[in-house]
């Protein structure tokens, strides 16, 4: 194979979409092909790769990136407003964006950690659901509205850890932090007063340190919150440290010892100096701002004895004296003075603080977990869902299951059942007629069984779900020029997949694969893989394979591991979808009707049927009734107009008849086309 070939091969076998799987394999490959395991990859190599393995992580379900596509679990969208669209994708509907009704940043992030990690361990997902049930109840509402409000003051204080680590934390870091801190002290309180009722308060209860409250005490007892906003600087309260009282007294009173200073000094000016003031510069020290005088401005003269001349600024004389400099000696610069002080206090009190960082990690953690099961929780109450059953065995038994999204989107959904596993069928064929529901139904099925997976609630009555190791889900082609692939080469990457990998506790949703190639290859890849997955008897994944190859119960009909259904309608005079599941195959896929509703042209729809029943029947195209008329009547007017051209005095009467006979003649040909 050239290298083009290699890579298309290669794309059946790997999900080139999981790129840290990729880089991983080619990062193994290297180290092997360094000799680090005393092998040698080259041309004359005694080692070579035999077949490509899955090994999925441990307790984690396994889906690739298509399926998450295909669920609609995560679905971004450009920002409807012109001014925020550059600034990224928001979620839209999807799964996530339904279930995402986290309070905190951080219990966000690990919602969709769940989501892209769903577990296959039991236990966690017991636990899961243990929580959703107790913060769902109507009783509990009242714990559930107070930690929520808690949780929204919870923020990524490791971010907060960072920055006080190089002395930049800013006001709003130290605020976060002891909201922070505040808040789970609070969110431990209310845990350890219901720990009996859930394991996740038992934790949390157990979990977060009472020297949590020596941080908040510092906090509180050092920072000053309401000056620190006031002068954008660290400020110490009063209590703190006796020095930085006793220069704060003497700085806040300064205006009233200046002004007495002011007045004493004022009493040796000379007359015309009627007023004077002592004011404060940094690095500049106390210095005595006189008026300028008349004679001042006359003479240029600044001169006053027993005073240092300094500067001028806005007709004000600026001076230096023996006072002032006695208040350089004693006072010195106070305010600088202050700022040393407090800065000193904060990095002591940082360094006590990034100490003690190690026990604010796990209240992160927990209390993001906390905040997702709420989420959980409060989803499964606004949308109805209902607690699933998690199993051992292969039985998926869905009970009235709906789609989470499409039932938002419609006046009213019909709910169907799902039977797999077990005593039934684990392979099951959908037939219909277009726009019936198949789609949404597979996507049903799958969704359900995913949202098990995370320890959520579904939109089922009831429902019995078995620990799978992995979902496929083929509904769609994802086509790209970049890709240099055809949509039917992508088609069959895409369903290599579960072919190569799924197992028995599988499930693998298939729409409508085939159809982008001629009808009698697609009918027998289709037929192919049915008897692939059928050969395999109970050990064959959960198989929903949608088709409108109405012919595939030909090829099984002695098979008990294929069930077919179809999608239950009432034709009359107009056809009527009731988008219910019933064992049967379809006779027809009504695409005349969806062409109908699409807005093609009804004399288009017309002869499409007639063409259809044609074929059915084995019989001639018959000819289209419309051409027909439209050449009668191009024949007719080209006989007018030859009749009106007719003289016959001068031209041949029987050219003319000879020709009308002619003309006549071509309306009875067989093929009116030709």
């Amino acid at each position: 194979m050239n290298d083009v070939e290699k890579q298309i091969y290669f794309s059946s076998w790997i999900d080139f979409t999981s790129t840290c799987m990729v880089q991983a394999a080619g990062g193994l490959l290297k180290y092997i092909e360094k000799g680090h395991l005393g092998l040698v990859l080259d041309d004359d190599t005694f080692c070579s790769v035999n077949s490509i393995a899955f090994l999925s992580l441990k307790h984690v379900l396994n889906i690739d990136d298509n399926t998450y596509k295909a669920l609609q679990i995560f679905q971004g969208e450009r920002h409807p407003s012109v001014y925020k669209s550059s600034f990224g994708s928001k979620e839209g509907l999807s799964l996530f964006g339904i279930c995402n009704k986290c309070k905190s940043a951080i219990g966000k992030k690990e919602l969709r950690r769940w989501f892209l990690l769903p577990t296959t361990e039991i236990t966690v997902i017991s636990e899961r659901e243990a929580a959703v049930k107790y913060f769902s109840s109507s009783r509990n509402s009242e714990i559930t509205s107070t930690l929520q409000s808690s949780l929204k003051q919870i923020k990524f204080v490791s971010r907060i850890f960072s920055r006080m680590k190089i002395s930049q934390a800013s006001m709003n870091d130290w605020q976060a932090l002891y909201k922070t801190v505040y808040h789970a002290i609070v969110i431990r309180e209310i845990c350890c007063a219901h720990r009996s009722a859930l394991e996740m308060f038992n934790k949390i209860a157990t979990t977060f340190s009472s020297d949590l409250f020596r941080i908040v005490n510092l906090l509180n007892k050092i920072i000053d919150f309401d000056e620190f906003a006031k002068q954008n600087h660290f400020t110490v309260k009063y209590g703190v440290d006796s020095e930085l009282d006793q220069m704060k007294r003497r700085y806040h009173g300064l205006p009233d010892f200046m002004t007495q200073i002011a007045c004493e000094e004022l009493q040796n000016l000379d007359h015309d100096v009627q007023q004077c003031r002592v004011i404060y510069l940094p690095q500049l020290g106390y210095l005595l701002a006189v008026p300028m005088t008349e004679q001042m401005r006359e003479t240029k003269d600044y001169t006053i004895q027993g005073l240092r001349f300094m500067f001028v600024v806005n007709d004000t004389v600026h001076y230096k004296s023996e006072k002032t400099r006695e208040l350089d000696a004693t006072l010195g610069d106070t305010l600088c003075d202050i700022y040393d002080k407090e800065t000193q206090i904060m990095h002591k009190l940082q360094n006590v603080i990034l100490e003690m960082k190690d026990l604010v990690f796990p209240v992160m953690d927990l209390c993001a977990k906390l905040d997702c099961l709420i989420a959980l929780a409060c989803a499964a109450k606004e949308y109805s869902w209902t607690e699933p059953e998690i199993v051992k065995d292969d039985t998926l038994h869905i009970i009235k299951g709906r789609h989470p999204l499409q039932e938002m989107c419609v006046a009213a959904f019909v709910a169907n059942d799902t039977l797999s596993g077990g005593s039934e069928s684990k392979i099951k064929v959908l037939t219909g007629p277009n726009s019936s529901g198949k789609s949404v139904y597979l996507k049903q099925v799958a969704l359900i069984v995913y949202m098990a997976h995370i320890g959520s609630f579904v939109p089922a009555s009831q429902a019995k779900i078995p620990i799978v190791s992995s979902i496929f889900a083929y509904t769609h082609s994802t086509e790209s020029v970049s890709v240099n692939l055809s949509s039917f080469f992508i088609s069959l990457n895409q369903i290599s997949l579960p072919l190569n990998n799924a197992t028995s506790n599988s499930v693998v949703v298939v729409d409508e694969f085939g159809k982008d190639t001629e009808h009698h290859s697609g009918l027998a890849l289709v037929v192919a893989i049915l008897k692939f997955w059928a050969e395999k008897g109970a050990s064959a994944p959960h198989i929903f394979l949608a088709t409108h190859y109405l012919s595939l119960n030909t090829f099984f009909t002695n098979s008990p591991f294929i069930k077919f259904q179809t999608m239950d309608i009432i034709q009359n005079e107009d056809l009527v979808f009731l988008y219910q599941i019933v064992d049967g195959i379809a006779v027809s896929s009504h695409a005349a009707n969806t062409a109908l509703l699409a807005g093609l042209p009804q004399h288009i729809v017309s002869r499409s049927l007639e063409i259809s029943q044609a074929l059915k029947n084995k019989q001639a195209i018959p000819p289209n009734k419309s051409l027909v008329v439209n050449q009668k009547l191009k024949i007719y007017h080209s006989i007018y107009e030859q009749f009106l051209e007719l003289d016959v005095e001068t031209d041949d009467v029987l050219d003319f008849i000879k020709f009308i006979k002619d003309s006549i003649a071509s309306l009875t040909t067989p093929n009116v086309n030709t």
